[in-house]
């Protein structure tokens, strides 16, 4: 009872969380993006170093994850050799190879993420091939590369991270576009895909009634797992990090298929299970969530791009999407809302919680 007291004190009080500003603010934040760097002729304004033949992405946290799913469609989408990279295993490193083929992507919101910073003076000894993505101007990371990508998110108060990283992910999408667009390969329709990134963004929070009530389930539950394939893995991370550090529910992002060798067992225990069905992974995701329905008893969300009759499941999200980038940023925003209103329903300290500090610049 004191629960439904707390939480229906905060619904009256009409007071919003940061986070929950931070989330909703996103769509305004694209289309500035947008505007700073796509011009009317579909070209971009940023500027690169000339013969990049590979990416290596360096981040911490949910920078990390934006920068795994970039690597992903570099690899996929540009033909580029690109791996991602955590910034604390490149600090460390007594020996990280540099090569002057390679551009060196640093990303942090504040600039001053210290095991990024140290990363950036390590590589640049060996070449100046280094982009920092900020939303800080003037911070270190900004300083000390030679080429800069601003995010313009704003100052993100609320310590789990949701505007930055949309803003980053968007900012590494467009990076990608421009390596395109050097190697006069057809991106044009990678920018229109980007350009319809808010209309997705403001599609997922035409769900919220959907999240809301998953968000009844999950709070029940102190393990939840997160399927998901190719450069929606990494989302699924992101999703897994927003609900531990806010709801502080035990979450872990599996790769769909890797899932059955073994990991399946934890659902032998009380366990959520969330999945991401893309268009190019569909059949195979449908056969695995048919397994665990025919096998375990679980509270099950789908979070789908495509219609999906054949699953006889209530909790399903559909976002019409052909576009896997627009389907990733609409799911994306459907993960921080999940989290946040589990947070919600289990009385979290929502902006600041438990243990957890953040650089704000």
């Amino acid at each position: 009872m004191n629960l439904i007291k707390k939480i229906l004190k905060k619904i009256f009080t009409g007071k919003k969380t940061n986070m929950e500003t931070e989330i909703y603010v996103q769509p305004d934040i694209i289309f500035e993006l947008i505007r700073k760097y796509i011009k009317k002729d579909y070209t971009l304004n940023i500027e690169l170093p000339d013969n990049i033949k590979k990416v290596a992405l360096i981040a911490s946290g949910s920078s990390y994850h934006s920068a795994a799913i970039a690597a992903n469609f570099f690899r996929h989408q540009v033909h580029c050799e690109a791996q991602s990279y955590y910034a604390s295993e490149v600090s460390l490193a007594e020996n990280f190879d540099v090569d002057n083929d390679t551009l060196y992507i640093f990303i942090s919101q504040s600039g001053e993420t210290s095991d990024t910073n140290i990363s950036l003076n390590k590589i640049k000894q060996k070449t100046d091939k280094t982009l920092a993505i900020t939303n800080t101007k003037g911070s270190s990371l900004y300083n000390n590369a030679k080429y800069k990508l601003l995010t313009f998110a704003g100052v993100e108060n609320a310590i789990a991270s949701t505007k930055a990283m949309c803003a980053q992910m968007f900012c590494l999408f467009l990076t990608a576009a421009a390596i395109m667009q050097q190697r006069e390969m057809p991106s044009i329709e990678v920018i229109d895909e980007l350009l319809n990134v808010p209309e997705y963004i403001n599609a997922a929070f035409q769900k919220t009634s959907a999240i809301k009530s998953y968000a009844e389930y999950l709070v029940n539950y102190d393990n939840a797992a997160i399927l998901a394939s190719g450069m929606f893995y990494p989302l699924a991370k992101e999703g897994a990090l927003k609900i531990k550090e806010t709801a502080y529910i035990n979450t872990t992002a599996y790769p769909t298929g890797e899932f059955l060798h073994g990991h399946i067992a934890i659902l032998n225990k009380k366990c959520a299970v969330i999945s991401l069905v893309n268009n190019h992974n569909a059949q195979f995701t449908i056969d695995v969530l048919n397994k665990i329905n025919s096998t375990y008893k679980t509270d099950t969300l789908i979070i789908t791009a495509i219609p999906l009759s054949q699953l006889n499941l209530s909790n399903i999200i559909h976002i019409p999407a052909q576009s896997d980038i627009n389907f990733l940023f609409s799911s994306l925003a459907i993960f921080q809302l999940l989290a946040f209103y589990s947070a919600s329903l289990l009385d979290r300290n929502i902006d600041k919680p438990e243990g957890l500090e953040k650089i704000v610049k």
